[in-house]
Order: structure tokens, then sequence, then C-alpha cells
């Protein structure tokens, strides 16, 4: 297991979703944690990435800062979810290695995986097709930086490893519908207490969900990985839109139909990826149940929502 007492670490994305776990788990273990906001630094300007990331000198940069929504959100906003992160990543990978970090922690997603693809998703499969086209843009600025770490490694013998993460939820999450994953965006609609509960599509697509204090303690392990290497992040088990929203709504004891407005996508028909990579490279492996993360979500949204 990697030592992070007294090491510096960078974490872009420091106090979003993903980042202030990461920075959280971090701190316990001791660990020097500059988080970086947008407002502290823009990833979009390559100059001002270099000189924040040179002044800042990094043992490890954890990178999760992200331009992203929801499938609504991108859908509306497929430049921005685009032409954002591809300069985001490549910038701050760049910085990373110009300053001197012994290593960069890339966080990708299971966007990035073809939208038709062998269950379940394995790392080889990743180039074996265009990615869901609601969120292609997006989906392509997370392999454009894996392939780039991939190549920095090849040429500088950098050190940096990227985590494919699965659907991601828990307390701390979005308050914005517009921004809003699938998990954060039933559970702010439940919490109002409606008389349907509304579902995009057909209600058949599956989905991963990783709590997010399982996806901080993934991203942090996958350090341990070879350079260069992709790495599923996520649970190995696959549950459909509508079980999900059967689920919420029991944990919000709500008696109420589900309407399915099929005039709306579904986006990528099944998605759920092969853990075993991460279970003997790490190892490691997701400790909390769907059951047990929901629940504990769905008390977060009820004190926030009162």
């Amino acid at each position: 297991m990697m030592n992070w007492n007294g090491k510096r670490v960078l974490v872009t994305g420091g106090t979003g979703f993903l980042g202030r776990v990461v920075v959280r788990k971090l701190q316990q273990q001791q660990a020097i944690v500059l988080a970086v906001r947008s407002t502290d630094c823009d990833l979009c300007d390559r100059v001002q990435s270099k000189k924040f990331f040179t002044h800042a000198s990094p043992d490890v940069v954890i990178h999760c800062a992200v331009q992203g929504g929801g499938i609504g959100w991108m859908k509306q906003y497929p430049v921005d979810s685009g032409i954002d992160n591809v300069r985001m990543n490549i910038n701050a990978l760049e910085a990373a290695h110009e300053c001197g970090a012994d290593a960069f922690i890339g966080v990708s997603s299971a966007c990035a995986y073809p939208k038709i693809c062998p269950i379940p998703f394995t790392e080889a499969d990743l180039w074996e097709g265009y990615p869901e086209p609601t969120n292609g843009s997006y989906a392509l600025s997370k392999r454009i930086m894996m392939d780039l770490g991939r190549a920095y490694y090849q040429q500088y013998n950098f050190h940096s490893v990227f985590p494919i993460l699965a659907n991601l939820y828990g307390p701390e999450d979005h308050l914005s519908p517009e921004r809003a994953h699938v998990v954060a965006d039933l559970m702010m609609r439940c919490a109002t207490k409606p008389s349907e509960l509304v579902l995009w599509g057909t209600g058949t697509p599956t989905r991963e969900f990783l709590y997010i204090d399982d996806a901080a303690e993934g991203v942090l392990a996958s350090i341990q990985a070879p350079s260069g290497e992709m790495i599923n992040i996520g649970t190995g088990i696959e549950t459909s839109i509508l079980d999900l929203a059967k689920k919420i709504l029991a944990g919000f004891d709500l008696q109420i139909p589900i309407r399915l407005d099929r005039s709306k996508p579904d986006g990528q028909p099944r998605k759920v990826l092969s853990v075993k990579k991460a279970r003997e490279l790490l190892p490691w492996q997701a400790q909390t149940s769907l059951q047990n993360g929901l629940q504990k979500t769905i008390e977060w949204y009820r004190l926030q929502m009162r």
C-alpha cells in the first residue's frame, strides 16, 4: 500500500463531489494536501496551470476536476463537455510532468467505453468502438487523457495511472437538477414527495453504482498500478434504472407510480465494469452495498431538502 504520510498531493477539483472525499482520505493518512478549485487555477489555461503546479511543487497530482453533468446536461452542452475537458486533462497532465511530480492519477469514467461493448467492460475493450453519442465528446476527452498518459510513460517514464470509475453517488452530490446524475436526480425529486416519479426512456438500461467513499479509496489505491495503466474501479454489479428507482422510492417510504417518458433518451444500453484487474493488481474492491449506500445518501438528501 502507498504510504501517503508527508506526501505533497495536489488534488484538482478538490472541493467537488469526488475531490473533497479524496482530500479527506488523504488528510486522514497525514498527507499534505492542496485542494485546487477553479477559482484557484483555471485548468483550461495552459500557462496558468503550469505556473500553479510549479509553485505548488507536489509529489503526486490527482486530477479529479471535470466539466460535466448528467445525460441531459451532456446532450445540451456537447462542446463544453468536450473542449473544456480536453483542455483541462491535457494541461493537468503536462503541468504535473513539468513541475517534477513523481506521479499523476487521472480520474476517468466508464463513459469512455464503446456504446456497444461486451459485458462486463474490460480495459482491453476501451478502443473497440465509439462511445455513447450523447456523451461522446466528454468520453473522448477521457480517452485522450489516458492515451497521452501512456505516451508520457513511453517517452519520459512518467508514472501516470487512470482509474476508470463507475457511476458515482453518495452524500454531498449535486443539488443542481441541471448537473445531477441519475441517483442525485431521483433523490432530489423524491425528497419533494411528488405524485409520480418520471423516468427518462424505457427504464431498462443498466448502470453500475459506486459509493463515493469506495470511489475515493479506489482512486488512491490505483497509484499502485503499473505506469500507463487504465484500471476499472467499480462494484461489478449492474442495476437497471427502473430497479434503482424502486429502491429509492422504498428508501423514501414513497408509494407512488413510476411513469416512463419514452420520448427521452436511454443513453448506453448496459454499463458494468469488470473489476478483476483492480482486485488482482491493487488489490482493491468496493465495500459498500447499494442498499447501504443509497440509505446513507437518502438521509443526506432528506436533511438538505427539508
